[in-house]
């Protein structure tokens, strides 16, 4: 092929010489280059395109690999996500019903405390007043005693003391 492209030179200029067309000239050098390159880089450059493929397709399937990876274990945590929905809606009626509960026992034994101090408001206020009307009572009985000894030694005269004692003999005769 060099000695092709030496004859069509030699032939063109009608001798060997330069030739200073540079679209002609470009074409053959690179021409030449490539042939070059095929014919010894083919083993070489075969070799690094073989392997820059390989590298290709590991990185691919390793990112497929990572796609499904990644894939199932969104929808894991998904399903995780939604079970933790259900527990924590599960845990608000939960204790919503024991608040209700709690509300509950707090309301029955609150009227529970009202009746008992209720209660014991009645026992005492009738305490109060049977306290009341025994001091009335010591009171009036103190007033009454009061009053018969002011008037009892009017009220004794000879002739009544006399009777009176004659009737208590009377009665321990009895």
């Amino acid at each position: 092929m060099l000695t092709q492209v030496w004859g069509l030179l030699a032939s063109e200029t009608k001798g060997f010489g330069i030739n200073f067309d540079i679209l002609e000239t470009n074409l053959i050098n690179l021409a030449i280059v490539i042939g070059i390159l095929v014919y010894f880089g083919k083993g070489f450059l075969g070799s690094k395109l073989q392997e820059r493929r390989e590298a290709i397709e590991t990185a691919i399937k390793d990112a497929e690999a990572r796609q499904k990876k990644a894939s199932s274990s969104l929808a894991e945590q998904q399903q995780k996500l939604q079970l933790a929905k259900k527990e924590a809606e599960r845990i608000k009626a939960e204790a919503k019903t024991n608040a209700e509960a709690a509300r509950e026992a707090v309301l029955a034994q609150s009227a529970k405390d009202i009746e008992r101090l209720k209660a014991s408001a009645q026992q005492d206020l009738s305490s109060q007043q049977d306290k009341v009307m025994q001091e009335l009572r010591q009171r009036v009985s103190q007033m009454a005693i009061e009053k018969v000894r002011e008037r009892l030694p009017e009220m004794l005269d000879d002739d009544v003391q006399t009777k009176l004692v004659d009737q208590s003999i009377a009665q321990l005769g009895d």
